[in-house]
């Protein structure tokens, strides 16, 4: 048994994008190399997707909008692009392939339903976290993860616990949840950024679902020692106290310090402790680890990061778990050292964390 599945398909490139879009068929053709360059096919179970039924995605979508986009279909079969907002747009086959996106994640919950895998990697696009209920935003069409998260719970995961590390806010995802205490949803996000209009800590649920909801605005310039702290402080004693079934992450590679949309500066190695952290409460609280591909527009650092994140998954003891961690701290072939990065401003950032985290001990005791 592989502990990490991952869950891929070549048909993921027939979405285009418009030409220099930073959403390009060329970002999973560079995780797709770095995958077989790494050899991890020869040690990661590969499943194939299927398509989401229309009744699974309305667990999360309106009806009329999945009607809507199927009839932007009809106006893209030309062979033109449609243009669904300020930059998501649909070519003749998105409407497919984002149902195959969809059901890429279902396809991740019965791998891990069935026992065969502790984790699995579901490397899709389009992306899915600024997707709300009933429109499109930010190349996403269909909320690849909320989908999932509602279908877990269908099949039996009662308590959800969704962390989102790319370096803009998953929106769609934290109000497809914001009044529900069975998904707890965690962002961190670059602050202020794009979506102007939410991301902030006091965003913490409404009705039943107050303080389920955990944003974590972090100034532009934070590393991987702000991203790594803000977990150890946050993430990690809320994990322990809400005790979920099911840990999914929405994980966007954009806040790499090379990525050219994000202005954040976390590194490969920084990705890796980060994926550490989401095995340790993993293993803490007996949940499965499903990980949803997200943002990231570098194909290099994205690539890399996203073989960070599955090595370590894929680690079958703590000596194979050091070792990966040691060949991104370690100097490459080529004399290029990986580091642990600091913050431009950590004073600001330990301010932001002490923020969030007395916010929040209203309703967790552990944040006292």
């Amino acid at each position: 048994m592989s502990r990490l599945a991952l869950v891929r398909d070549p048909r993921f490139l027939n979405h285009i994008t418009p030409d220099a879009h930073p959403e390009s068929p060329q970002r999973l053709a560079a995780i797709d190399t770095a995958f077989v360059k790494a050899a991890l096919d020869n040690s990661v179970k590969q499943l194939e997707p299927r398509s989401a039924m229309e009744d699974e995605i309305a667990l999360v979508h309106k009806a009329s909008y999945i009607e809507q986009l199927q009839d932007d279909t009809k106006r893209a079969s030309g062979g033109s692009l449609v243009q669904l907002d300020a930059d998501t747009f649909m070519s003749g086959a998105t409407f497919d392939i984002a149902k195959l996106a969809a059901g890429a994640g279902l396809t991740a919950i019965d791998a891990i339903k069935s026992g065969e895998h502790d984790s699995v990697f579901v490397a899709v696009r389009p992306p899915g976290h600024h997707a709300l209920i009933d429109k499109p935003m930010g190349f996403c069409l269909f909320n690849n993860i909320a989908v999932s998260a509602r279908y877990a719970q269908l099949s039996g995961y009662k308590k959800v616990m969704i962390i989102d590390w790319d370096v803009h806010h998953g929106n769609g995802t934290q109000w497809a949840f914001y009044d529900d205490p069975s998904v707890f949803f965690i962002s961190f996000q670059q602050y202020p950024f794009w979506p102007y209009d939410s991301g902030w800590y006091t965003e913490d649920g409404s009705g039943e679902g107050r303080g389920y909801n955990m944003n974590i605005p972090l100034p532009k310039g934070t590393g991987d020692r702000g991203y790594l702290s803000a977990f150890d402080q946050l993430v990690k004693p809320v994990c322990r106290e809400f005790q979920p079934d099911l840990i999914m992450i929405s994980a966007g590679y954009d806040a790499h310090q090379d990525d050219p949309l994000g202005q954040q500066n976390i590194t490969t190695s920084g990705y890796a402790m980060l994926t550490q952290r989401v095995r340790d409460l993993s293993f803490m609280t007996g949940a499965p680890a499903v990980v949803f591909l997200e943002g990231g527009y570098n194909t290099r650092s994205l690539s890399d990061s996203a073989i960070a994140t599955m090595r370590v998954l894929n680690a079958r003891d703590e000596g194979e778990t050091g070792a990966v961690h040691a060949s991104y701290l370690m100097p490459a072939a080529a004399g290029i050292s990986e580091h642990v990065t600091g913050d431009r401003n950590p004073a600001l950032v330990d301010e932001r964390i002490r923020e969030v985290r007395q916010h929040f001990g209203k309703f967790w005791p552990t944040l006292r």
